[in-house]
């Protein structure tokens, strides 16, 4: 799970790096009464600094709605480094002018003015692995009454407020002081739970899900199947903020999401997030690993048919298996190119490459001196079942990449999504086929010339980038997860229903009676 962590971190981190650093103007503050103070504190995925090639910028999907906000309101806004906490006692006292991701409740509307909701939280229960079925609850209040049950001992951050009454009540009550554990940061959270101190945490759900990933611990928790849902809004202090000040913001926040400018920023920088946590899973890695072999097949069948030798083999595995991920990169101007971050691809082309040389050859040789030998009648039969298997591998391997063309679509922030998505979906899956038949000089490039290949990816990184668009407004982790799923499984599919029926591309016509382009069943 490891290589595809860091795949996907290098492309989560040059996505904030692009966006942090994106043109957006900030409107300058003509007086005193046009500029606004505000605090950060680490927030992830919605507020937290990036450090890149001796740099440190605050970024993240708090920090740039804000800014984009503030530009439309016509307000400068300063930012300064404070726990979370602190924040709002500064919101209360006047020191402060703003906060981001502030909930709503009684308490604080005594001393702070609330704007119109800007986007919406879930906060979910997040328990040991294996743990969820001892809490059963359909609602918060029986939640709570579970924890007073079984002295569950609950982790909360400081400052921060929960979307329910009874959690809230639970959180208040002195009694429960010595089930509940207070903590500056979310990283703490999920430290405590590892080393036992607590049962579970309470967080935002995308937030705990980008700790837990970053960290490597998916499988070590999980969530509770009760889950809350909560608006997030813009706190200003009474003290220092005219309601006047916050109508300007209400507007600013109605025009953003009028001109899809909330969805350009939701697209920016949480889908790359989300998507990343989910290509981080086993089953994706299996069949990101099982395709890139079927592609390097490819080549070395073509390298022993054609008599290369090993080191022509390697080059004609290579290109199908990792040539279309560095075109698409190259062309994406991607800050790492995919395949020299991670060297487990070439380490698997290459082991194939030479132990596929070494088979074929032992064949070859018993082929010309025991051409009776039971072992090649095995080879026969291997031969045999293989050949489906390959084209298995090989659409499994097309539903992966495709996934991986839309993603770094994203990652780059390669506009429109609509367009870049099937594109590089397209490019991923099949420009190494191609590059390796250029190279080669052979004129019938199947994936050019009839076979319905990159069409497959083209239509469902279509799909897929279609479904994260029309997404931007839930940002639900298991809709996405499911968005992936289904492309993959529908790439498939699709992929074996055209070898099964033979179906072809189409294809221009000229008046040369052309014989037509063989299928290479499955791999190009």
């Amino acid at each position: 799970m490891i290589p595809i962590r860091r795949i996907a971190s290098g492309i989560l981190r040059l996505a904030l790096l692009v966006a942090a650093t994106s043109p957006v103007a900030v409107a300058t503050a003509q007086d005193g009464d046009r500029q606004l103070s505000n605090a950060w504190s680490p927030y992830e995925p919605y507020s937290y600094v990036e450090t890149d090639r001796g740099f440190s910028i605050w970024t993240g999907l708090d920090v740039e709605l804000l800014r984009v906000i503030g530009e439309r309101a016509g307000y400068h806004i300063e930012s300064e480094d404070i726990p979370w906490d602190e924040h709002v006692h500064r919101i209360e006292i006047g020191e402060t002018d703003l906060a981001t991701s502030a909930t709503w409740t009684p308490e604080r509307e005594e001393f702070a003015h609330f704007s119109a909701p800007y986007r919406k939280e879930t906060m979910a229960l997040i328990l040991p692995r294996g743990a969820g079925g001892e809490l059963p609850a359909e609602t918060d209040e029986e939640l709570v009454a579970r924890f007073k049950e079984t002295g569950f001992r609950l982790g909360v951050q400081d400052g921060i407020a929960f979307p329910s009454a009874a959690i809230e009540a639970f959180l208040a009550d002195p009694g429960n002081s010595d089930q509940i554990v207070v903590v500056q940061q979310q990283q703490d959270l999920l430290r405590n739970l590892l080393a036992g101190h607590i049962d579970g945490f309470l967080a935002d759900r995308i937030g705990a899900a980008t700790i837990v990933w970053m960290n490597g611990q998916q499988d070590a928790v999980e969530e509770h199947p009760l889950l809350v849902e909560r608006d997030v809004h813009l706190m200003f202090s009474k003290a220092s903020v005219s309601p006047e000040v916050v109508a300007d913001f209400n507007e600013a926040i109605r025009s953003i999401r009028e001109d899809g400018t909330f969805n350009r920023i939701n697209l920016d920088y949480m889908f790359p997030i989300l998507l990343a946590q989910t290509l981080d899973t086993r089953w994706f890695l299996i069949i990101d690993i099982g395709g890139t072999i079927a592609f390097a097949l490819s080549g070395l069948l073509i390298a022993y048919k054609y008599d290369y030798d090993i080191f022509g083999a390697l080059v004609l595995a290579s290109l199908p298996a990792v040539g279309g991920g560095i075109a698409r990169d190259l062309l994406t101007n991607r800050e790492t190119v995919g395949v020299l971050s991670n060297s487990i691809y070439i380490i698997i082309i290459m082991m194939l490459v030479i132990v596929g040389f070494l088979v074929l050859r032992l064949g070859t040789e018993i082929k010309r001196d025991r051409p009776d030998s039971r072992l090649l009648a095995v080879f026969g039969r291997f031969r045999d079942h293989g050949n489906f298997l390959i084209k298995l591998f090989d659409a499994i391997g097309l539903g992966a990449f495709t996934v991986t063309g839309v993603v770094v679509a994203l990652g780059t922030h390669s506009q429109p999504l609509w367009l870049w998505g099937p594109l590089l979906a397209a490019l991923t899956s099949s420009g190494g086929g191609i590059l390796r038949d250029v190279l080669r000089s052979d004129p019938e490039i199947p994936a050019l010339r009839g076979e319905l290949y990159p069409e497959i990816a083209f239509v469902w990184g279509g799909i897929l980038s279609a479904y994260l668009i029309w997404q931007t407004h839930h940002l639900n982790p298991d809709q996405i997860l499911l968005g992936i799923v289904v492309t993959v499984i529908g790439t498939i599919a699709t992929r074996m229903a055209v070898i099964h029926f033979g179906i072809r591309s189409p294809r221009f016509h000229s008046h040369r009676s052309d014989p037509p382009v063989k299928d290479s069943g499955g791999v190009v």
